[in-house]
């Protein structure tokens, strides 16, 4: 049989409470249930080291434990406080944060307000939730009073969607039963003066008037210890519903690649990283080339070559002048090359009419011989070669000429060499100044988008001022600490169905393995945080709504509550997830794409 969790028992009274206060009859009744277990159990009388004695003394030890314990607790407190202990403690093995939000750009940010220390003051949150702030609240470390300013940094969380973008676990145990704490607003608060953080002075209360879109009677205060990874009862939370005039709903500020357009500092930085400096590299680039094709060029000479044997040639009457490579050799021959598949002896006795000589298909070694008669007309291949003192003589110009030609190219290898250097210093100069300017938008950019995501959540809060009268309230805190406050309904975890999901983006084969995994029941306004270690086990009462969040590499993915009734229907562990990536992936639209 479950157990009930009753949030509205009636108190005990003190002669109760007395009248049950008999230690010795309940040492009694624990020692003969045990010995009576103990008689039972077969193997128990078997094991020889065990003795009865001993069994009587453990009893003893653990009756006492516990009594001491409870005594303990009861004169501390007058009233009983539960103390709930989160699922999510934190992992001493793994080092992971016990409040680890899943994505940066989900985050809820803080709003910051300044105190002075010695005068106190209020603070009116956006939300229309008020800060009220005592003389002298404030201490350092040594638990000195501080002087000067406190910085007061503050913010709220009302909704499913901040509650996941928090990364702040709401589960907790009771007496073996799981539970999910259901938020009716929740806030942060923490001081600091020029970094150091301070303390509450202990005889100091600040008092936070928390606006809630929640006035049921059925909610408690907790606070939430982050080392012991506890959640700390507090008291019932008597919300007081309040009535104010209803306006229309503010207008949000732009998103952000809207931001980036309407910037004009923005702007002209984006212009310098991404077409001012490109130009200019491009520019060096082009001006560089143009130089080095400049630079003279040398021309290699023509290597004589001496007839090869049994091959036939031709001696031409004639000007070179369109070779002059050729003019340099005197009584030049050419010898038909073995390509040449219609030669016949019979062209040396046939006086030719026109007798040109063309670039051959090699440039500077062979050449083409257009011979012409009459109608007829023939093209062969042909090479330059000299023999004897001709040959000498070429060979000897040649070798003078091939030095003076070495000595340009390097002169002309040098000369690009330095006009390359020279470029590329100006252009890593061009691409130093780019990064430059590219971490200066970045920073820009940053500081932009930060100032808008507080306007912007500052703004959500400030739509409290339009919920109807009916749904608006106020929960008083006094805060002795800074830290997480809560005022929360406990719902047992859900135990119908279950699942182990994998997620499939947009129904094909790309599977996503997740990181983090929340799970939001609509109808109980609850989040529950999923576990690798139980294979993101999901429990899920039929005919509920639910929405699953996926978090892969701080992206985001959803499966909707159509998807996720499709799924449970179809009764697949498949869910389909759609992607909620880019300038889209902002707190407001997350919620829009939570329907809430």
């Amino acid at each position: 049989m479950e157990p009930n969790f009753n949030i509205d028992r009636p108190k005990v009274s003190d002669e109760e409470i007395n009248r049950h206060k008999d230690f010795d009859k309940l040492v009694k009744q624990f020692k003969e249930k045990s010995l009576k277990q103990a008689q039972g159990d077969e193997s128990w009388w078997k094991n020889k080291k065990v003795q009865y004695s001993t069994v009587i003394t453990g009893v003893t030890v653990i009756c006492t434990i516990t009594y001491f314990s409870l005594f303990k607790n009861q004169s501390k407190q007058k009233n009983t406080h539960e103390t709930l202990i989160t699922n999510a403690a934190p992992d001493k093995k793994n080092k992971k944060p016990f409040i680890n939000a899943p994505s940066q750009k989900l985050r809820v940010p803080y709003s910051a307000y300044k105190i002075n220390n010695a005068n106190g003051g209020s603070i009116t949150h956006p939300s229309s939730s008020k800060i009220s702030i005592p003389k002298n609240s404030f201490v350092d470390k040594q638990g000195k009073d501080v002087i000067g300013d406190v910085t007061i940094e503050y913010r709220e969380f009302h909704d499913i969607g901040d509650i996941v973008a928090s990364g702040i676990p709401m589960a907790y145990d009771s007496a073996g039963t799981h539970y999910n704490l259901e938020s009716a607003g929740m806030f942060d608060i923490k001081g600091s003066q020029n970094g150091e953080p301070v303390f509450i002075k202990p005889e100091k209360n600040i008092q936070v008037q928390l606006a809630s879109s929640n006035d049921d009677n059925r909610f408690n205060q907790y606070y939430l210890d982050t080392v012991a990874g506890n959640w700390q009862y507090l008291q019932r939370d008597d919300a007081k519903p309040i009535f104010t005039n209803t306006t229309k709903a503010p207008t949000l500020p732009p998103k952000h690649e809207d931001l980036s357009k309407s910037s004009p500092k923005l702007l002209a930085l984006k212009n310098v990283v991404e077409v001012i400096i490109p130009k200019r590299i491009d520019s060096v680039t082009t001006l560089y080339t143009k130089k080095a094709a400049q630079l003279p060029k040398a021309k290699e000479p023509l290597k004589p070559a001496q007839p090869s044997k049994g091959r036939p040639t031709f001696r031409l009457d004639g000007s070179y002048n369109e070779f002059p490579e050729l003019a340099a050799f005197d009584n030049v021959i050419f010898e038909v090359g073995p390509e040449n598949t219609n030669y016949t002896q019979e062209m040396h006795e046939i006086t030719w009419s026109d007798v040109k000589v063309t670039q051959g298909p090699v440039k500077g070694k062979n050449y083409v011989l257009n011979l012409t008669y009459r109608n007829r007309s023939e093209k062969l291949v042909v090479y330059p070669v000299l023999s004897g003192a001709d040959f000498a003589k070429a060979q000897s110009s040649y070798e003078n000429k091939f030095g003076e030609y070495q000595e340009l190219v390097e002169k002309r290898k040098a000369s690009e060499q330095r006009l390359m250097a020279e470029m590329q210093a100006k252009q890593d100069a061009y691409l130093a100044e780019q990064k430059k300017k590219r971490e200066q938008y970045e920073t820009e950019k940053a500081q932009l988008f930060a100032k808008y995501d507080v306007e912007r959540q500052n703004q959500i809060a400030g739509s409290f001022k339009t919920m109807s009268n009916s749904n608006r309230a106020i929960s008083l805190f006094n805060v002795s600490r800074f830290g997480i406050f809560n005022s929360d309904c406990p719902h047992k975890t859900p135990e119908g169905n279950s699942v182990n999901p994998i997620f499939v983006l947009d129904n094909k084969d790309n599977f996503i393995s997740p990181d983090f995994i929340y799970l939001v029941e609509h109808n109980t306004k609850s989040v529950y945080t999923l576990s690798a270690q139980d294979a993101f086990k999901i429990n899920y009462r039929p005919g509920n709504d639910y929405t699953i969040c996926v978090f892969k590499q701080n992206k985001l993915y959803l499966c909707s509550k159509t998807d996720f009734q499709q799924a449970v229907a179809s009764g697949t562990n498949k869910f389909k997830v759609k992607s909620l990536a880019g300038e889209s992936e902002n707190l407001v639209d997350f919620k829009k794409a939570l329907e809430i």
